[in-house]
């Protein structure tokens, strides 16, 4: 357990003579009260840094911004010594809102995500001394100009096997080093580590290849004057590790840095923070500064970004601090909490042990719910959004929908509930994305079905030409034929007036023996894309069963999502049928965003739907968890950490998807829930079974069926 009850026996017998802001922030908090745990963040002396573990639902908020109101009010700290930083812009303006108010005026603390406030000091430090501009690469951000920079070097160097390993793009792999804090050169030691034997770049050594990718990459960058996020931060993190001067400046400037949600902190963000608050613990190094880090372990669930809990949990390894936690939970109904501390627990060996304390009484009973099939699941839950919106109206008398949230674990279980609502006319929201384009938002789908697009829209010969070879090197990717072998043989064939289907499959057969089944596979697709190319006429029967008889698709679609492109495709039947279907999902699509918007302004009566990672923060009367089975939460990438190389993981730039997190996961998803909370799952999809997922057992949840 956490030890913390000498510092908060010694805060319990403390005489405190700050009656008057505590009544002005009872005044400016709508007379609500601060609970003791609360109040003993707030007064805390800053003796020492602080951690407050913050469990779901336990007004963190509102304490670290009562917190920061009260050094202000009580102990006179210079407001503009004071920095509050968090992840997201509505995080950032909800804090910015609730702080300004508790001061009434009384001075503004500065409220930044951590792009902001990083971007700001390293605005600042190059203005007032341009020398610094030698560290990194100067420029404006243009994320945009860069992917089409990184796009053409790739060409260039011809790192299209890199580009495409393992259904992980370079941009990203770059991305995700750059975050852990590696350099480039540490970069490209991982390449000639893990890559250089894996035959991706034939004749050549690829870790000296990216050497010379990452080298122009830098000169282009400097010459056109552009960076990315990602360079930013890094610019700052080696301004402050070289540069004693402006190091030293950006320690003096702070007298308290408070850190939101800090379990979603990264490596680069981590480096750059102890940068200018230095870590006290094995040193004398003692900055003007300290540290207020809020968060959970138990809510963290974004490592495939790097974040990961260790950071929270070891910080008393590296600060003087003092630990305090919020344990009440003010949310949720006390069967809701108690559902989250049951499953939780399974953690037990990857998390601070702690019990979560529901305030509220059980009123409502939380529901586990099987269903015949997930079109049976999203029936059911639309008819049970209409009653609730329709128990509870607005002052119109119109059913009230902005109670509800549906959450879903992967984009599979969105398909039939967009559907449903759709029928039953229940007002809905969700994020734009590549989740509301349905199977057009499927990675190894997409990027064939853009060939197929480009095709029929072709007003020239090499157009439609230059498509074709896309596809069918597309095609021979889906059986791990390298790029640089494909396009060997495609430069050949394509000197040739005309070619057969049969070149194609004996050039397969030549690389991969494909057996005899695989061969009619293979010639019924290049039969499709023939008669395409000749007359835009695909059967989308046969083309989807060639496609899915691939070993790539095998491998890397799970049953689930590949069950669902086999019957939007067989549907659909034809090109014409397939580009109707487009054509909806991107008119949805392109609604959505204003949607989102007008309902983030509450002017939109909407459902919500959303990923359940996009769920963090929210909290809503009814939530319903869509899509609770084995292979989608937990997902089918889904493994034991302790039979992960972690670090091994990471240097390749594939950090796994382990079964902690996705625990912590459904942990978030459960306590967004006030009131009602339903956790669902359909018994068969696609017509093949599924299993419950283990996460509503470890929950307690009793399972009822639904016919």
């Amino acid at each position: 357990m956490l030890n913390f009850s000498k510092d908060k026996e010694r805060l319990e017998t403390e005489v405190f003579n700050d009656q008057a802001t505590l009544q002005h922030l009872l005044a400016q908090n709508n007379g609500a009260e601060f609970s003791p745990e609360q109040l003993a963040a707030i007064r805390f002396p800053m003796e020492t840094h602080l951690r407050i573990i913050a469990g779901a639902g336990s007004g963190k908020t509102q304490t670290i911004c009562g917190k920061a109101a009260y050094l202000v009010l009580e102990k006179k700290v210079d407001p503009k010594t004071i920095m509050m930083c968090t992840f997201s812009r509505k995080a950032k303006l909800e804090m910015e809102e609730r702080v300004n108010h508790y001061l009434g005026g009384y001075g503004r603390p500065q409220v930044q995500t951590f792009h902001g406030w990083f971007n700001r000091e390293y605005q600042e430090l190059i203005r007032h001394n341009p020398a610094l501009k030698q560290w990194g690469i100067e420029g404006a951000i243009d994320e945009e100009l860069y992917g089409q920079t990184v796009n053409q070097l790739i060409k260039k160097y011809r790192l299209y096997n890199f580009d495409k390993y393992e259904d992980r793009s370079l941009l990203s792999r770059i991305s995700y080093w750059r975050n852990m804090g590696y350099s480039d050169q540490a970069m490209i030691g991982f390449v000639a580590t893990y890559f250089d034997g894996k035959d991706l770049l034939p004749n050549q050594t690829l870790s000296q290849v990216f050497q010379q990718f990452l080298a122009e990459l830098a000169v282009i960058k400097k010459s056109q004057q552009f960076i990315t996020f990602d360079d930013m931060l890094y610019n700052l993190k080696l301004i402050l590790e070289n540069d004693l001067t402006a190091r030293a400046s950006l320690q003096q400037k702070y007298r308290y840095i408070f850190i939101d949600e800090f379990q979603d902190i990264n490596p680069l963000q981590k480096q750059i923070v102890a940068l200018i608050c230095p870590p006290d613990k094995q040193s004398q190094n003692l900055s003007a500064g300290k540290l207020i880090i809020v968060g959970d372990d138990d809510q963290s669930i974004y490592y495939f970004r790097g974040a990961e809990p260790r950071y929270i949990k070891d910080f008393d390894q590296e600060y003087n601090q003092t630990s305090l936690t919020l344990m009440t939970n003010y949310r949720s109904e006390a069967p809701i909490v108690e559902a989250g501390n049951r499953l939780i627990q399974h953690n037990a060996h990857d998390r601070l042990a702690k019990t979560m304390t529901a305030i509220k009484p059980a009123v409502h009973e939380i529901s586990a719910l099987s269903f015949p099939d997930d079109e049976a699941e999203a029936a059911w839950i639309g008819k049970e959004i209409q009653m609730l919106a329709t128990q509870t109206p607005k002052k119109d008398g119109k059913p009230d929908y902005t109670d509800t949230l549906v959450l879903y674990p992967t984009r599979v279980q969105l398909r039939s509930l967009l559907k449903e609502l759709a029928e039953q006319k229940v007002p809905f929201v969700t994020q734009s994305n590549d989740d509301l384009l349905g199977i057009f938002g499927l990675p190894l789908f997409k990027h064939l079905f853009e060939q197929l697009q480009k095709i029929a829209g072709a007003t020239n010969s090499k157009e439609k030409n230059d498509a074709l070879k896309k596809i069918i090197q597309q095609y021979a990717f889906y059986h791990y034929i390298k790029f640089g072998t494909s396009a060997a043989f495609l430069a050949e064939l394509f000197t040739q007036n005309k070619f057969k289907i049969n070149d194609l499959v004996t050039f397969l057969v030549a690389e991969k023996q494909l057996d005899r089944s695989a061969q009619t596979k293979t010639k019924e697709f290049f039969k499709q894309i023939y008669t395409f190319y000749q007359s835009q006429q695909l059967q989308l029967a046969p083309f989807v069963e060639a496609i899915l008889a691939t070993p790539k698709f095998k491998k890397e679609l799970g049953m689930e999502e590949a069950d669902w492109l086999a019957k939007e495709l067989t549907e659909a039947k034809d090109w014409p049928g397939l580009m109707a279907s487009f054509e909806e999902a991107q008119k949805q699509n392109q609604g959505m965003k204003q949607r989102l918007k007008e309902y983030d302004q509450q002017q939109l009566n909407a459902v919500y739907l959303l990923s359940i990672h996009a769920s963090k923060g929210l909290g809503k009367k009814n939530i319903f968890i869509k899509g609770v089975y084995e292979d989608a939460l937990p997902n089918h990438h889904t493994v034991e950490k302790a039979d992960c190389d972690l670090q091994a993981a990471v240097e390749q730039g594939a950090p796994p998807t382990t079964m902690e997190e996705q625990r912590r996961l459904m942990y978030v998803a459960i306590t967004r829930a006030k009131e009602r909370l339903y956790v669902t799952f359909p018994k068969a999809v696609n017509e093949k079974k599924t299993e419950p997922s283990a996460f509503i057992q470890e929950a307690g949840l009793t399972v009822k069926e639904v016919q």
